[in-house]
This record gives structure tokens, sequence and C-alpha cells, in this order.
């Protein structure tokens, strides 16, 4: 991917417009999250994988996860530090790691509830 220079824009982003961006992102996680599961996880369990990698390096699952996550994370700081020196990564690269380190959130979220709470959501 190219990298651009770009002046910052100042453009404020109204509330619906900000609505807007929400509601397309929440769909866009959705989707994301639906579209790996036959990569990464089982019909049984969304977190297969991490345990999986957890039992192959002799680590807890959230181990697992947490060096997934932060490959990610390091990308991002990445982009931010270009981003100092002036230059602008394309909105699709913007996109697919900020949407991949929020999966990453919810992921670890399941995990955390499932692990130590025994339950998925909130009763």
């Amino acid at each position: 991917m190219s990298i651009q220079n770009l002046e910052t824009k100042t453009d404020a982003m109204p509330l619906k417009e900000f609505s807007e961006f929400l509601t397309e992102e929440l769909g866009a996680i959705r989707t994301i999250l639906d579209s790996k599961s036959a990569d990464y996880s089982t019909d049984a369990d969304k977190l297969a994988n991490f345990k999986l990698q957890a039992r192959m390096d002799g680590i807890s699952p959230i181990e697992a996860l947490r060096g997934n996550w932060l490959k990610h994370r390091a990308s991002i700081v990445q982009g931010l530090n270009e981003l100092e020196q002036g230059k602008v990564r394309p909105l699709e690269w913007w996109q697919e790691k900020l949407r991949d380190d929020r999966n990453y959130n919810i992921l670890l979220h399941a995990l955390i509830q499932a692990s130590y709470f025994g339950k998925t959501r909130e009763e």
C-alpha cells in the first residue's frame, strides 16, 4: 500500500454523520467476525483457535490472544508514527487495522467472560 503525504483535515463530524459511521463500523465488525469463523473457530467454540494456540505453546488462551493482538497493535503504532512524520496510509489500511483491533477487544471480552465467569453475556 502506498503512503501519501496529506495535510491534516480539521473538518467536524456532525452527530448524524458519526451515527452513520458507527452503524457502518458495527456492521463491518460483525461481517469480519462472522467471515473469519470458518478459519479460526469451530461451530461449537468461537474461541477454539486461541485455545489450540495456548495448548501448542503451553500458555493460556488469553496469552495466545494477546500475542495475535499485539501484532496488530504494533502495526497501528507504526502507522501512527508515520502520521506524526506527515505520512498518511490509505483509509482502507486504517479501516482494516482498526477493525481488527476492535475485534480483538470483542474476542478478549468473550474469552474473559467464558473463562472466568462461565457465561458469554450478562444475565
